[in-house]
Order: C-alpha cells, then structure tokens, then sequence
C-alpha cells in the first residue's frame, strides 16, 4: 500500500471513529492518572512557535479507569487544576505540577445521570462552562439536547432547560461549545453547519432562569472547520478552537480570537467570524481537539488544547500547553455596559 493510500485509509478509519464513538473498554475504577511528554513536531524536535502562539509543552493523559476519555470541554478552576467533561457524562478533574506531573486527579460521574431510567443520549455531555466566583458549572447535552447546572464540586444538581431553540438541531450535532462570559452572559455555539455557517445565540444571563433572554446570531468557522470549544480571555477577547477531518491528512485544528467589541455588538442574526492566529496539523501533534482552557501568571496568558480520544485505541489524549501574545483590546470589560443585566 503506497502511503498516500495509508493515508487516506487513517483518515477514512478516524473519521468513522469521531462520529461513530467506537469505544474500548477496560473495567476498572482507578482515580490515577498518568502522563508522558510530547514533542510538538517529532520532524523537528526545536520548533516552538505554532503562528503567533509560543509551544510550552504536551503531555498524553493515560488511566486504567473505564470512564476516562471522551474529553469533550476544558475549564481551568485555578492554579493549574483542570475540569473536563468526558461525553459519557463523566467529570475529569486533575492539577498538573509544575514538573509535569499529575496531583489531585478524580474521575467521577455526573449526578442524576446513571441509572435504570437514564439512557445514553441523557449523557451525551459536550459543552462545560464555569464561574469562579459562585463555583457553579453548567454542562450541555447533545443526545437530547439540555442544559444542566451543578453546583460547587458537581455536588448536586440543581437545574436543567432543554431550550426550544436548541431542539431542531441533529441529535449529534448540538451545543458545542458554551462560554460564561465575565458579565453573566452566554454564549452557545452548535456543532452543526448550514451552508458552513454555525448557529449561535448569545443568553442575556442563566440559561437555566426563566427571565434569561436569548439573542440568536450567526459564526463562520474557518473554511472546513467547526467550532468544539471556545473560552473568553481576561481583556474579554474570546478564543476558539476549531477542528477539521481530512481524508487524506486526519485530523488537523485551528485557534482563532474573536474581539470583544465583535461580542460586544452582536444582534439578531449578526454574523460574526474569528482571525486565524495559529493551525496544527501534521507532522504537528494534533488529535481530536475538542477543549480549551486559559490561565495567566502575572501578564503571562496560557492556552491549553486537549484532545477527545472517542475511547478508540487509534486516538489519545493530548493536553497541549501555548503562550498566548498579550494584545489587549483598546478598552477593558468593565468599561461597557452588558446589555440586558
């Protein structure tokens, strides 16, 4: 087989992978996990700049426990401690070490979701948003397609909608990506594409409360790509991840960042579209990226990319560690009026 048709043929087998979710499951319960380091380009082990982002690191993420894998949304809760939430309704929590260690890990299932009465589409968790300040999270599902609010710790659960704008949309094909802006808002991006435009709406507030509003609008994806996962920097830019299946080259990804005066401005039906600032794609590591992630020290921002392995042997999981340029925008957060609170 020449490698072209090698090619082709990885790239046929992962695409089946990403939309079928064939899973390898090995019973067990273990709260460890394990990491190994990654190079970011084995082609050229001193390459450290992806466009305008400078490479810090890469690690695979491996454990022994069934439930692990699937990441599908990355929130950092500070100091280096991680959530992720696994699309089998899974909560993956863990704090990386400045040695590139692993401390404090658990893999846990959501609350109210297991059970003789709940069945897979109940659990299909995609989109994970989190505010620091009251320690609540909201996760979105896709199998049928619901928001759900937890409180601190994922303890309990203490809301859930399924949005009638949300329900005409393809069982696979739902709530992305979901961002808790800094002023109370939201914003939602679906998964699916008409005529390579996402559907999106920005809530004025709670999407669980009843007065929340919701303001529906449009984004234009990088040609080819769909947005997995989005998070909103602390001059108010938004970064997205953005991810595509090539035949012939598997898998590849692009981060692009969103103004906040873009946000600012959104009305009904705005369309609205993100610059490119960096792509990965063979011979540079990439998977299935699905989730990301920012945290800062001092003036310094961080970008982390982690990868959803479809619980396939063929996939990993790949969290991946990037200096973002500090570029604020002209005004800060707090110097507009968030419309609708």
């Amino acid at each position: 087989m020449t490698a072209r048709m090698k090619r082709l043929a990885l790239g046929i087998i992962l695409a089946v992978l990403t939309v079928g979710g064939v899973r390898t499951i090995y019973p067990n319960d273990s709260q460890d996990i394990k990491v190994r380091r990654l190079a970011l380009n084995p082609d050229n082990p001193a390459q450290g700049q992806v466009g305008a982002l400078e490479f810090i690191a890469a690690w695979e993420l491996r454990s022994r426990n069934e439930d692990f894998g699937g990441i599908s949304a990355l929130v950092s809760v500070g100091n280096n401690h991680f959530v992720g939430i696994g699309d089998k309704a899974t909560v993956i929590g863990f704090t990386l070490t400045k040695h590139g260690r692993i401390d404090d890990s658990f893999i846990a299932p959501l609350p109210n979701l297991h059970g003789p009465n709940v069945s897979y589409k109940d659990r299909d968790s995609e989109a994970l948003a989190y505010d620091r300040d009251s320690g609540q999270y909201w996760v979105s599902f896709e199998g049928k397609h619901a928001i759900r609010r937890y409180s601190v710790s994922f303890a309990q659960q203490t809301g859930t909608i399924r949005p009638a704008i949300l329900q005409n949309l393809p069982r696979n094909k739902g709530a992305e990506s979901m961002v808790r802006l800094h002023d109370g808002r939201f914003i939602i991006i679906a998964e699916s594409l008409d005529d390579e435009i996402h559907s999106a709406w920005l809530f004025s507030g709670d999407p669980i409360e009843s007065a929340t509003t919701t303001t529906p609008f449009k984004f234009h994806p990088p040609a080819g790509y769909r947005v997995t996962d989005a998070v909103q920097l602390p001059d108010g830019r938004i970064v997205l991840l953005n991810r595509a299946i090539g035949f012939l080259r598997g898998f590849s990804a692009k981060v692009s960042l969103l103004s906040f005066e873009s946000i600012q401005g959104i009305g009904r039906d705005s369309m609205l579209s993100a610059d490119v600032i960096a792509s990965l794609a063979p011979p540079l590591l990439v998977d299935n990226m699905e989730g990301i992630a920012v945290t800062s020290d001092g003036d310094k921002l961080f970008l982390w990319l982690i990868s959803d392995n479809n619980f396939t042997l063929l996939q990993r999981t790949i969290l991946m560690q990037f200096r973002l340029p500090h570029q604020p925008d002209s005004k800060k957060p707090e110097a507009y009026t968030a419309p609708g609170l």
